[in-house]
Protein backbone atom coordinates (compact mmCIF):
# COMPACT_ATOMS: atom_id res chain seq x y z
CA UNK A 1 0.00 0.00 0.00
CA UNK A 2 3.10 2.05 0.30
CA UNK A 3 2.86 2.80 -3.51
CA UNK A 4 -0.80 3.64 -3.29
CA UNK A 5 -1.30 7.79 -3.09
CA UNK A 6 -2.70 9.29 0.08
CA UNK A 7 -5.71 10.53 -2.06
CA UNK A 8 -6.79 7.49 -3.41
CA UNK A 9 -5.73 5.29 -0.14
CA UNK A 10 -8.19 7.50 1.95
CA UNK A 11 -10.53 7.63 -0.87
CA UNK A 12 -14.37 5.89 0.51
CA UNK A 13 -17.21 5.66 -1.46
CA UNK A 14 -19.49 6.55 1.99
CA UNK A 15 -17.44 9.75 2.62
CA UNK A 16 -17.94 10.80 -0.89
CA UNK A 17 -21.64 10.60 -1.01
CA UNK A 18 -21.62 12.47 2.82
CA UNK A 19 -19.76 14.96 1.35
CA UNK A 20 -21.83 15.20 -1.78
CA UNK A 21 -24.97 15.48 0.66
CA UNK A 22 -23.29 18.25 2.33
CA UNK A 23 -22.17 20.18 -0.60
CA UNK A 24 -26.20 20.02 -1.43
CA UNK A 25 -27.44 20.99 1.82
CA UNK A 26 -24.72 23.90 2.37
CA UNK A 27 -26.49 25.11 -1.36
CA UNK A 28 -29.77 24.83 -0.25
CA UNK A 29 -28.89 26.70 2.98
CA UNK A 30 -27.37 29.56 0.94
CA UNK A 31 -29.91 30.10 -1.31
CA UNK A 32 -32.71 30.46 1.84
CA UNK A 33 -30.10 32.79 3.13
CA UNK A 34 -30.17 34.80 0.11
CA UNK A 35 -33.68 35.04 -0.27
CA UNK A 36 -33.91 35.98 3.72
CA UNK A 37 -31.31 38.86 3.28
CA UNK A 38 -31.49 39.47 -0.53
CA UNK A 39 -30.45 43.00 -0.39
CA UNK A 40 -26.89 42.51 2.22
CA UNK A 41 -25.18 39.44 3.00
CA UNK A 42 -26.36 37.34 5.57
CA UNK A 43 -24.21 37.65 9.35
CA UNK A 44 -20.94 35.61 9.25
CA UNK A 45 -21.25 31.95 11.08
CA UNK A 46 -19.09 29.40 11.49
CA UNK A 47 -19.87 26.71 8.47
CA UNK A 48 -19.70 23.03 10.49
CA UNK A 49 -22.04 20.22 10.56
CA UNK A 50 -23.79 21.34 14.12
CA UNK A 51 -24.43 24.49 11.78
CA UNK A 52 -25.69 22.94 9.23
CA UNK A 53 -28.00 20.61 10.83
CA UNK A 54 -29.52 23.52 12.78
CA UNK A 55 -29.92 25.75 9.43
CA UNK A 56 -31.52 22.79 7.25
CA UNK A 57 -34.37 22.50 10.44
CA UNK A 58 -34.56 25.94 10.60
CA UNK A 59 -34.88 26.08 6.42
CA UNK A 60 -37.35 23.03 7.22
CA UNK A 61 -39.17 25.02 9.63
CA UNK A 62 -39.47 28.25 7.75
CA UNK A 63 -40.82 26.55 4.71
CA UNK A 64 -43.42 24.93 6.49
CA UNK A 65 -44.80 28.18 8.01
CA UNK A 66 -44.43 29.87 4.92
CA UNK A 67 -46.99 27.26 3.30
CA UNK A 68 -49.40 27.12 6.43
CA UNK A 69 -49.59 31.38 5.85
CA UNK A 70 -50.01 30.22 2.44
CA UNK A 71 -52.75 28.02 3.65
CA UNK A 72 -54.84 30.85 5.43
CA UNK A 73 -54.31 33.58 3.25
CA UNK A 74 -56.34 31.41 0.84
CA UNK A 75 -58.80 30.55 3.38
CA UNK A 76 -59.19 34.37 4.23
CA UNK A 77 -59.62 34.96 0.24
CA UNK A 78 -62.17 32.45 0.40
CA UNK A 79 -63.98 33.66 3.42
CA UNK A 80 -64.34 36.60 2.06
CA UNK A 81 -65.19 35.61 -1.13
CA UNK A 82 -68.14 33.87 0.74
CA UNK A 83 -69.00 37.07 2.82
CA UNK A 84 -69.12 39.18 -0.59
CA UNK A 85 -71.24 36.73 -2.06
CA UNK A 86 -73.33 36.71 0.77
CA UNK A 87 -74.00 40.57 0.57
CA UNK A 88 -74.69 40.49 -2.71
CA UNK A 89 -77.39 38.22 -2.42
CA UNK A 90 -78.99 40.15 0.00
CA UNK A 91 -78.62 43.24 -1.81
CA UNK A 92 -80.13 41.08 -5.07
CA UNK A 93 -83.00 40.21 -2.12
CA UNK A 94 -84.15 42.53 0.02
CA UNK A 95 -86.79 40.59 1.68
CA UNK A 96 -84.47 38.05 2.27
CA UNK A 97 -82.98 37.35 6.03
CA UNK A 98 -79.64 38.64 6.33
CA UNK A 99 -76.96 36.52 8.21
CA UNK A 100 -76.53 37.11 12.21
CA UNK A 101 -72.81 37.57 13.08
CA UNK A 102 -72.56 34.31 14.38
CA UNK A 103 -73.96 33.00 11.52
CA UNK A 104 -71.19 34.57 9.75
CA UNK A 105 -68.52 33.65 12.15
CA UNK A 106 -69.77 30.02 11.83
CA UNK A 107 -69.64 29.84 8.02
CA UNK A 108 -66.17 30.97 8.10
CA UNK A 109 -64.79 28.80 10.50
CA UNK A 110 -66.58 26.02 8.88
CA UNK A 111 -64.64 27.24 5.80
CA UNK A 112 -61.30 27.30 7.32
CA UNK A 113 -61.89 24.31 9.00
CA UNK A 114 -62.67 22.52 5.45
CA UNK A 115 -59.25 23.66 3.84
CA UNK A 116 -56.98 22.81 7.06
CA UNK A 117 -54.76 18.99 7.10
CA UNK A 118 -55.05 16.71 9.32
CA UNK A 119 -52.15 18.21 11.05
CA UNK A 120 -53.76 21.86 11.04
CA UNK A 121 -57.62 19.53 12.68
CA UNK A 122 -55.40 18.67 15.26
CA UNK A 123 -53.79 21.99 16.59
CA UNK A 124 -56.99 23.80 15.65
CA UNK A 125 -58.78 20.98 17.51
CA UNK A 126 -55.86 21.52 20.40
CA UNK A 127 -56.07 25.03 20.16
CA UNK A 128 -59.88 25.05 20.99
CA UNK A 129 -59.93 22.65 23.84
CA UNK A 130 -56.77 24.72 25.29
CA UNK A 131 -58.85 28.06 25.52
CA UNK A 132 -61.65 26.50 26.73
CA UNK A 133 -59.81 24.75 29.54
CA UNK A 134 -58.13 27.86 30.47
CA UNK A 135 -61.14 30.00 29.39
CA UNK A 136 -59.43 32.54 26.99
CA UNK A 137 -62.32 34.19 24.53
CA UNK A 138 -58.94 35.01 22.01
CA UNK A 139 -56.50 32.80 22.99
CA UNK A 140 -52.78 34.38 22.30
CA UNK A 141 -49.37 32.27 22.12
CA UNK A 142 -47.78 34.28 24.71
CA UNK A 143 -50.61 33.86 27.43
CA UNK A 144 -51.15 30.33 26.30
CA UNK A 145 -47.61 30.04 26.87
CA UNK A 146 -47.90 31.94 30.27
CA UNK A 147 -50.46 29.52 31.35
CA UNK A 148 -48.93 26.93 30.96
CA UNK A 149 -45.86 27.72 32.43
CA UNK A 150 -48.07 28.81 35.65
CA UNK A 151 -49.89 25.31 35.57
CA UNK A 152 -46.16 23.69 35.41
CA UNK A 153 -45.06 25.67 38.17
CA UNK A 154 -48.45 24.85 40.50
CA UNK A 155 -47.71 21.11 39.39
CA UNK A 156 -44.12 20.86 40.82
CA UNK A 157 -45.34 22.35 43.90
CA UNK A 158 -48.29 19.83 44.36
CA UNK A 159 -45.67 16.94 43.35
CA UNK A 160 -43.34 18.54 46.11
CA UNK A 161 -46.07 18.34 48.31
CA UNK A 162 -47.24 14.86 48.08
CA UNK A 163 -43.56 13.93 48.01
CA UNK A 164 -43.11 15.67 51.72
CA UNK A 165 -46.80 14.23 52.66
CA UNK A 166 -45.47 10.76 52.05
CA UNK A 167 -42.37 11.17 54.09
CA UNK A 168 -44.43 12.16 56.68
CA UNK A 169 -46.88 9.54 56.57
CA UNK A 170 -44.44 6.82 56.54
CA UNK A 171 -42.65 8.34 59.57
CA UNK A 172 -45.97 8.72 61.39
CA UNK A 173 -46.88 5.16 60.36
CA UNK A 174 -43.38 3.45 61.68
CA UNK A 175 -43.77 5.73 65.13
CA UNK A 176 -47.64 4.37 65.31
CA UNK A 177 -46.65 0.65 64.99
CA UNK A 178 -44.23 1.33 67.49
CA UNK A 179 -46.53 2.49 69.92
CA UNK A 180 -49.09 -0.11 69.04
CA UNK A 181 -46.53 -2.88 69.80
CA UNK A 182 -45.36 -1.16 73.05
CA UNK A 183 -48.99 -1.00 74.06
CA UNK A 184 -49.65 -4.30 73.38
CA UNK A 185 -47.28 -5.57 75.26
CA UNK A 186 -48.23 -3.43 78.38
CA UNK A 187 -51.74 -5.14 77.86
CA UNK A 188 -50.71 -8.31 78.03
CA UNK A 189 -51.13 -10.23 81.10
CA UNK A 190 -47.43 -11.29 81.61
CA UNK A 191 -46.33 -7.77 81.53
CA UNK A 192 -44.55 -6.54 84.63
CA UNK A 193 -42.37 -3.54 85.39
CA UNK A 194 -38.73 -3.49 85.72
CA UNK A 195 -37.18 -4.73 89.20
CA UNK A 196 -35.95 -1.27 89.98
CA UNK A 197 -38.77 0.54 88.68
CA UNK A 198 -41.10 -1.19 91.51
CA UNK A 199 -38.13 -1.03 93.78
CA UNK A 200 -38.06 2.49 93.63
CA UNK A 201 -41.79 2.93 93.59
CA UNK A 202 -42.21 1.12 96.98
CA UNK A 203 -39.39 3.18 98.62
CA UNK A 204 -41.36 6.66 97.52
CA UNK A 205 -44.89 5.05 99.03
CA UNK A 206 -42.66 4.03 102.96
CA UNK A 207 -41.20 7.53 102.30
CA UNK A 208 -44.49 9.33 101.69
CA UNK A 209 -46.21 7.46 104.40
CA UNK A 210 -43.52 8.12 107.08
CA UNK A 211 -43.25 11.28 106.23
CA UNK A 212 -47.02 11.96 106.19
CA UNK A 213 -47.23 10.39 109.81
CA UNK A 214 -44.51 12.57 111.05
CA UNK A 215 -45.99 15.80 109.64
CA UNK A 216 -49.35 14.86 110.95
CA UNK A 217 -47.43 14.44 114.48
CA UNK A 218 -45.92 17.76 114.29
CA UNK A 219 -49.36 19.54 113.21
CA UNK A 220 -50.81 17.54 116.49
CA UNK A 221 -48.25 18.63 119.17
CA UNK A 222 -48.54 22.00 118.78
CA UNK A 223 -52.69 21.28 119.94
CA UNK A 224 -51.39 19.15 122.63
CA UNK A 225 -48.76 21.35 124.07
CA UNK A 226 -51.39 24.23 124.18
CA UNK A 227 -53.63 21.91 126.47
CA UNK A 228 -50.93 21.14 128.47
CA UNK A 229 -49.18 24.21 128.92
CA UNK A 230 -49.32 27.70 127.70
CA UNK A 231 -46.40 28.18 125.29
CA UNK A 232 -43.52 30.51 125.52
CA UNK A 233 -42.02 32.89 123.33
CA UNK A 234 -38.72 30.34 122.93
CA UNK A 235 -40.71 27.65 122.65
CA UNK A 236 -43.00 29.69 120.19
CA UNK A 237 -39.36 30.27 118.24
CA UNK A 238 -38.20 26.60 118.28
CA UNK A 239 -41.76 25.29 117.04
CA UNK A 240 -41.22 27.61 113.94
CA UNK A 241 -37.86 27.12 113.13
CA UNK A 242 -38.71 23.51 113.24
CA UNK A 243 -41.95 24.33 111.29
CA UNK A 244 -39.56 26.27 108.39
CA UNK A 245 -37.33 23.46 108.42
CA UNK A 246 -40.11 21.07 107.86
CA UNK A 247 -41.90 23.19 105.56
CA UNK A 248 -38.21 23.06 103.57
CA UNK A 249 -37.74 19.43 104.02
CA UNK A 250 -41.80 19.00 102.76
CA UNK A 251 -41.20 20.97 99.47
CA UNK A 252 -37.85 19.08 98.70
CA UNK A 253 -39.18 16.19 99.31
CA UNK A 254 -42.33 17.13 96.61
CA UNK A 255 -39.76 18.29 94.25
CA UNK A 256 -38.12 14.46 94.40
CA UNK A 257 -42.02 13.04 94.28
CA UNK A 258 -42.92 15.14 91.15
CA UNK A 259 -39.40 14.21 89.31
CA UNK A 260 -40.15 10.61 89.85
CA UNK A 261 -43.78 11.00 88.84
CA UNK A 262 -43.12 12.71 85.49
CA UNK A 263 -41.07 10.20 84.25
CA UNK A 264 -42.76 7.69 81.87
CA UNK A 265 -43.40 3.81 82.93
CA UNK A 266 -41.05 3.09 80.40
CA UNK A 267 -36.98 2.50 81.16
CA UNK A 268 -35.64 3.83 77.84
CA UNK A 269 -37.77 6.52 77.48
CA UNK A 270 -36.89 7.54 80.99
CA UNK A 271 -33.47 7.23 80.21
CA UNK A 272 -33.97 9.45 77.44
CA UNK A 273 -35.95 11.92 79.14
CA UNK A 274 -32.57 11.84 81.69
CA UNK A 275 -30.25 12.46 78.96
CA UNK A 276 -32.33 15.13 77.47
CA UNK A 277 -32.35 17.15 81.12
CA UNK A 278 -28.49 16.33 81.49
CA UNK A 279 -27.96 18.08 78.40
CA UNK A 280 -30.32 20.90 79.28
CA UNK A 281 -28.31 21.35 82.35
CA UNK A 282 -24.83 21.29 80.64
CA UNK A 283 -25.77 23.93 78.25
CA UNK A 284 -27.14 26.03 81.00
CA UNK A 285 -23.87 25.25 83.22
CA UNK A 286 -21.74 26.48 79.66
CA UNK A 287 -24.16 29.62 79.33
CA UNK A 288 -23.41 30.28 82.91
CA UNK A 289 -19.85 29.80 82.91
CA UNK A 290 -19.74 32.00 79.81
CA UNK A 291 -21.31 34.73 81.17
CA UNK A 292 -18.74 34.62 84.29
CA UNK A 293 -15.98 34.77 82.03
CA UNK A 294 -17.52 37.94 80.64
CA UNK A 295 -18.33 39.47 83.42
CA UNK A 296 -14.44 38.67 84.84
CA UNK A 297 -13.07 40.31 81.78
CA UNK A 298 -15.00 43.38 81.98
CA UNK A 299 -14.29 43.64 85.27
CA UNK A 300 -10.49 43.56 85.03
CA UNK A 301 -8.73 46.53 84.06
CA UNK A 302 -6.66 45.97 81.37
CA UNK A 303 -2.31 46.54 81.59
CA UNK A 304 -0.90 48.91 79.50
CA UNK A 305 2.21 47.83 77.82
Amino acid sequence: MAHIPTSAAIFSPSVARLASSAAKDWNYVDSWLSSIFPNRSPPPFERNSETLRALVTLSTLNESVDEDFGHVSSLETLALRTLSKAEEYGNSEPKAVHMSPVYAAGRIVAAIESELSREGHLAFDALAATSVELGVAIPVPTGTGREFAHLDMYLFQLEQALSRTEVLHAHVGDHSSRLRSRFDDHERDGYRPSAPLARQNLELQRKIKTETSRLQDIKDAPSVQAQLSKPTTLQLEDDETIFLKLSEYDEALCKQINAFRNLPPDTELAKQQLEILQSELQAATQIRDNMFEGLVEKATPKRSR
